[in-house]
């Protein structure tokens, strides 16, 4: 990925990109930090876009670093948490290297292993563990592709539901090429906003990270509310809600 899609005013990032912080009704993440804070240990935040988070890390932790690959993230972090002490910022592209200081012993992830590139999805990988010390925990956010899966089955029946046929709907809800006729989903690569994205399935997690030498401590779903799927979903698509996977890790 290029840091060039993500170097948008602020105002058009937050319109524009899913807020996790923002929809994290129950606050899964920042219990997370608070009960993995203290005041001896450092934090990261790789891929901070506008810095929701750092506000909970800097209060949890003697010194938190704040990295994105994006010069436009960077510059909108510092403008949003101005004031927090024991806050550093770095740009900083994971393809390429792990962040300056390390290791920490938090890292804070969200969103950010999911380019479609096999290659590069693994360099990234790689630095953000180095990027933890030992003994240390990761928090990750990664989209769910039984959710990506689910939300296409309840697009089917909302056709369905509008008097489609059979097999329009499936047509319509469940496609299985984009418009140049590649087939979709292969690898969990999934089209969001138009931008092709890999997404995960949760064993899939739990043996990628066991490579990587990493420890599953819970995996847990951040629900999210139908309209970040759908244009004026119908009042009748409640719950079980689309979701993301929220995932703990010691090294």
């Amino acid at each position: 990925m290029k840091s060039e899609k993500w170097n948008l005013p602020a105002s058009d990032y937050s319109n524009n990109v899913l807020s996790v912080f923002d929809h994290d009704s129950e606050g899964k993440i920042i219990s997370l930090i608070d009960k993995l804070g203290g005041p001896q240990k450092r934090a990261i935040d790789l891929g901070c876009g506008t810095g929701k988070f750092l506000p909970s890390l800097t209060k949890n932790f003697a010194e938190t670093l704040a990295c994105d690959y994006s010069k436009a993230m960077i510059k909108s972090a510092k403008k949003y948490n101005k004031g927090l002490k024991y806050l550093n910022f770095e740009t900083c592209n994971l393809e390429d290297k792990t962040p300056k200081e390390h290791p920490y012993d938090l890292g804070l992830c969200v969103n950010v292993i999911i380019t479609q590139n096999i290659r590069k999805r693994e360099k990234i990988w790689k630095n953000i563990i180095s990027s933890i010390s030992e003994n240390g925990y990761l928090i990750l956010v990664l989209p769910s592709l039984e959710s990506a899966l689910y939300s296409k089955s309840r697009l089917v029946e909302w056709n369905i539901r509008n008097g489609l046929s059979a097999k329009e709907s499936l047509r319509n809800g469940f496609e299985t090429t984009d418009k140049k006729g590649k087939k979709i989903a292969r690898g969990g690569i999934i089209q969001c906003g138009g931008v092709a994205t890999k997404h995960y399935l949760k064993e899939e997690i739990i043996s990628t990270t066991n490579r990587f030498g990493l420890k599953t401590i819970s995996i847990q779903r951040i629900e999210y509310p139908w309209g970040t799927e759908f244009i004026e979903p119908p009042k009748w698509m409640k719950d079980p809600y689309p979701w993301d996977w929220l995932v703990l890790l010691h090294k």
